[in-house]
């Protein structure tokens, strides 16, 4: 084991359902089996706070606000890319 990763459960309630977590499709240690996860992180840029608190700075709302949703649609459209 290299390391340990811990995850939250859905947290909707659901009667009769049970409440799933990352780690349940991980075999367990005691199975023998080897298994492995997978992770991958996407940015819609590495800058985008400070240009926007740049812009809030000069009172620029408009500009603020499309830096912060285009940078965010951005980083949605690397995942779709990427699965």
């Amino acid at each position: 084991m290299l390391t340990v990763s811990h995850h939250l459960r859905q947290q909707t309630e659901k009667v009769g359902f049970a409440n799933y977590c990352l780690a349940d499709f991980v075999a367990p240690k005691l199975s023998g089996k080897a298994d492995y996860i997978g992770a991958f992180a996407v940015t819609g840029g590495l800058e985008e706070d400070a240009l926007a608190d740049a812009y809030e700075a000069q009172h620029d709302d408009y500009n603020k606000i499309m830096i912060k949703a285009i940078a965010d649609r951005l980083a949605e459209a690397f995942c779709r890319v990427s699965a």
